[in-house]
């Protein structure tokens, strides 16, 4: 019996070394799958380091803008009666720069990662005119024909402004036009309710009354949209004064239809002469601040030049003094009560400024005086008016 036992004893640690031999070669083959995975992941990570060092270098930039160039001129040889090489020319190279302009930004997706490259607006608009590419292809090769996609990849060549960085005056130029995009819609605005205002005022004058002997002329106004283009032309100048003769002749000629030639003067002094001349006053009005900028920052770069040669000329003179044995002057200047003081003082009108600014825009108040000799300031019809009037959407709906 304990012979037996002996036995089972040693087939127990057989068994066990046999185990624990399996869980090492394991525990080996897992550490070596382990530096093999840490290994390749370090070198994808050094790969993505250099394509993204590459995508962000000046030739890969101008590389790509040489293939957008290419890609316009591409699409601007197309005409009517071309020759058949051309033709398949043009076929194969839309699917060589498709190829390219996809390769590009896949790249720059995986250099910087979809969240990074979606930020800016440039990789957005690329993404979106390249899906439409695709999409264009895709439908001209099973049923034929085009939605004109492929020219929006011209709209690339936007990317040059980007030179705008390194060249400062016009960059300053580009800054200053795009701070005045408010007050130019502002004016468009204006204009295109003179327009209306105009072309509305025409349809009441002349409408249905251009019937002249060589028939309709195509600028009338018997409708809207019509009045709406015959006052844009005139706001042109573009033989405004043949609208104006017209016009005259359809009222009765030059006996009776003289006064209504005063429609369209004040509408060429009031137009031309005015609103239209504005665009220019905002265009030189933008060269001039873009000027001042520019002289601004060359100011600002001289006098960080100068005060860059005053602290390298005390530095070499506190070393000359050091070599001479004698100790560094240290000038303390002791605080003066005049500078706390002088900071708040000026902050004192500033904050009246603030606290006008901060007053609300109330209600307008009733004046205390009779309307119109019969309604007092305290009639409830003349108060409710008043509240009516107050009103936020008032305006609104009036308009």
């Amino acid at each position: 019996s304990t012979d037996t036992e002996e036995d089972d004893a040693d087939e127990d640690c057989g068994d066990d070394v046999s185990v624990t031999k399996r869980k090492k070669g394991y525990l080996k083959s897992k550490v070596k799958t382990q530096g093999k995975c840490k290994g390749f992941w370090r070198a994808e990570k050094r790969f993505r380091f250099w394509i993204r060092h590459t995508v962000k270098t000046q030739w890969f930039y101008w590389f790509v803008i040489v293939l957008v160039f290419f890609n316009t001129v591409c699409v601007a040889v197309e005409h009517y009666g071309q020759p058949s090489w051309l033709t398949q020319f043009l076929y194969y190279a839309e699917y060589v720069f498709l190829g390219l302009f996809m390769m590009e930004m896949w790249i720059k997706m995986y250099a910087l990662g979809p969240r990074i490259y979606f930020e800016s607006s440039f990789n957005r608009f690329d993404c979106v005119v390249i899906s439409g590419s695709i999409f264009e292809v895709v439908w001209s090769e099973v049923k034929g024909g085009s939605f004109g996609l492929s020219v929006l990849r011209a709209l690339r060549l936007l990317r040059i402004f980007k030179v705008t960085k390194y060249w400062s005056s016009l960059r300053n130029l580009v800054i200053s036009l795009l701070n005045s995009m408010r007050s130019i819609i502002s004016l468009l605005f204006l204009l295109f309710l003179f327009i209306l205002i105009f072309a509305l005022l025409g349809m009441q004058l002349f409408g249905g009354q251009f019937n002249l002997p060589d028939g309709t002329p195509p600028t009338n106004f018997n409708t809207f949209p019509i009045a709406l283009l015959t006052v844009f032309q005139i706001l042109t100048g573009e033989d405004w004064n043949e609208v104006m003769y017209q016009g005259i002749e359809s009222q009765g000629g030059h006996k009776k239809g003289m006064i209504y030639s005063l429609y369209f003067i004040i509408l060429v002094l009031f137009g031309n002469y005015t609103l239209l001349n504005v665009f220019l006053a905002i265009a030189v009005d933008n060269l001039a601040n873009a000027q001042e900028l520019t002289a601004a920052e060359e100011e600002q770069l001289e006098e960080n030049k100068e005060k860059q040669q005053m602290e390298l000329d005390k530095e070499m003179e506190a070393l000359h003094l050091q070599t001479d044995g004698s100790p560094p002057r240290v000038e303390v200047e002791s605080p003066s009560p005049t500078r706390g003081n002088g900071s708040k003082a000026k902050k004192k009108p500033g904050d009246k400024e603030d606290d006008e600014d901060d007053i609300p825009d109330g209600p307008k108040p009733m004046l205390p005086y009779s309307s119109m000799f019969v309604l007092s300031p305290t009639n409830p019809i003349r108060c409710g008016a008043h509240w009516v009037v107050n009103l936020r959407y008032f305006d609104f709906f009036i308009m």
